[in-house]
């Protein structure tokens, strides 16, 4: 017999926007995923938060007194290239006065092109390069901020700030204070920034800031606990890579996922319901649930009945995990109810 064939769903925000209600919504069937969660059993990861977890399903230990180096994993998995300098996501965000306090915007709500990336870069190294910063933008959405040292502050996920007034999420610990300054100083550039003159002009939102987070050095000796990973998430490929572990962008649908199924455990990122469940956008987010209902809720619901797989886990990363096996879908008193129950 060969290894035991299982998938692992990773899908934050699974469950709808925070705050709002995922049913109501016409013409979806949700009934697949439904049915998977009623006959599962559930328990509680020590992660909550879509980096986290991954780490998490990777067996990476890393101290609770640090941020998680998300940036130096991400740049693996954007650049394919691994590094043992010290990173900081230094991501393009618009800050928006609401009263008194400002409102943190960004992703696809900024809608970057690479080249004003690119552009925003050399201007920012100009300017930092003699203090052995770099600035390196691999995606339109995702920076980096390359830095000689440890900058010895503590700082936030972006996701959890999204949408958010930012008073309590700046930079803290030893010299937080001083990267309130270096913020101001990289204001007052973006300020001046031709990319900004330019998207002002056609009225698009101004790059007037970035926001720092997830920094660290790569770990080292990731194990290897997946068989594949199938995702386009950059945290996800670079633990991948670092591990030694396959990985492959997300197909269309798990019929691809279940033609692996007896190399063994496959680790399936389903991260296209995040953004809109981030920014409370209902329209969005059901959108992109009718298909993964379709392509990838429905097969493997039936792949468990067939016993093709011996176990699926989902996970939405809220810091709950959910198993399914063939003998747990015979639980036919566990009746199915509403997605939303599970917010």
């Amino acid at each position: 017999m060969g290894p035991p064939s299982s998938c692992t769903l990773v899908a934050p925000g699974l469950y709808g926007p925070r705050g709002l209600r995922a049913t109501g919504f016409s013409g979806i069937n949700f009934a697949p995923l439904e049915t998977l969660l009623a006959r599962a059993v559930m328990e509680n990861v020590p992660a909550a938060g879509l980096e986290a977890t991954l780490f998490h399903l990777f067996g990476v230990q890393c101290d609770p007194a640090r941020d998680l180096p998300v940036a130096a994993v991400a740049w693996t998995g954007d650049t394919g290239e691994a590094s043992q300098d010290f990173w900081l996501r230094a991501d393009p965000v618009h800050l928006r006065p609401d009263q008194s306090r400002l409102v943190l915007f960004g992703g696809r709500i900024l809608n970057m092109q690479q080249h004003e990336a690119d552009t925003i870069a050399k201007e920012f190294n100009a300017l930092f390069g003699a203090d052995g910063w770099c600035l390196e933008t691999p995606h339109p959405e995702r920076w980096y901020l390359r830095l000689p040292e440890d900058p010895h502050i503590r700082t936030y996920d972006l996701h959890e700030t999204l949408g958010r007034h930012i008073d309590g999420f700046l930079p803290s610990g030893a010299r937080g204070k001083r990267w309130h300054a270096v913020l101001n100083e990289i204001q007052m550039l973006l300020h001046s920034s031709v990319v900004n003159q330019a998207r002002s002009a056609r009225d698009a939102p101004a790059v007037n800031s970035v926001w720092l987070w997830g920094g660290g050095y790569a770990p080292r000796d990731v194990p290897a606990h997946w068989a594949q990973v199938w995702s386009g998430e950059p945290v996800a490929t670079g633990l991948a890579q670092l591990s030694g572990v396959p990985a492959a962008l997300l197909p269309a649908s798990a019929a691809t996922v279940l033609e692996h199924r007896s190399g063994g455990a496959q680790l399936v990122v389903l991260d296209a319901v995040h953004s809109a469940a981030l920014y409370g956008d209902m329209s969005a987010w059901s959108e992109v649930m009718e298909p993964l209902m379709q392509n990838w809720f429905a097969p493997l619901l039936d792949a468990l009945k067939r016993r093709d797989i011996d176990s699926l886990d989902i996970l939405a990363a809220d810091g709950r995990a959910y198993r399914i096996t063939p003998a747990s879908l015979r639980r036919f008193w566990k009746r199915r109810r509403s997605l939303e129950t599970y917010t």
